[in-house]
């Protein structure tokens, strides 16, 4: 049996697939550590889920209202799974859902009054929890990391 000597575009291959799947496991790790303790250190008495709050972000953001369209591409999720969240929103008083004048398909949801009270607290706790979280991280580690992840962001939009 004869192996034949690895090429530089294969060892180049290979290592970009380890790092690859090295930064996939440590990416996923780390905002799943970082999430779960956030939205511990937020719960409270009515405070938001941190994915509500995500989700009704992405609704207030939108200053003629949200689309589910819109939702579902703010939280990365699917079209019915941001309809359902809608729903259960308006189920609970936080938006309110409205057919759009300019397309009576179409329903947009903007935050009730309710809604607003409710983002207001939860983003308080919120940057008070993340200011907790990582308060004993290295500022330049985070600017660094942040584009860093801009720059893959966009090498993945553009594989898309």
């Amino acid at each position: 049996m004869s192996m034949q000597p690895t090429s530089r575009s294969e060892t180049a291959g290979n290592e970009r697939g380890s790092r690859a799947r090295e930064y996939f496991t440590a990416l996923v790790r780390h905002e799943t550590d970082l999430w779960n303790t956030v939205e511990r250190r937020m719960r409270g008495e009515g405070v938001l889920s941190l994915a509500r709050l995500e989700v009704l972000r992405v609704v207030d953001a939108a200053p003629t209202g949200a689309r589910v369209q819109d939702v579902a591409t703010g939280v990365g999720t699917s079209i019915a799974a941001a309809s359902r969240l809608l729903d259960r929103l308006a189920a609970d008083g936080l938006v309110e859902r409205a057919t759009d004048p300019a397309d009576r398909r179409s329903v947009r949801s903007s935050l009730s009054l309710r809604g607003r009270d409710a983002v207001a607290v939860a983003q308080e706790r919120f940057e008070a929890a993340l200011d907790t979280v990582l308060a004993a991280a290295d500022i330049e580690a985070i600017a660094t990391a942040t584009a860093a992840l801009g720059r893959l962001q966009a090498a993945l939009e553009g594989a898309r």
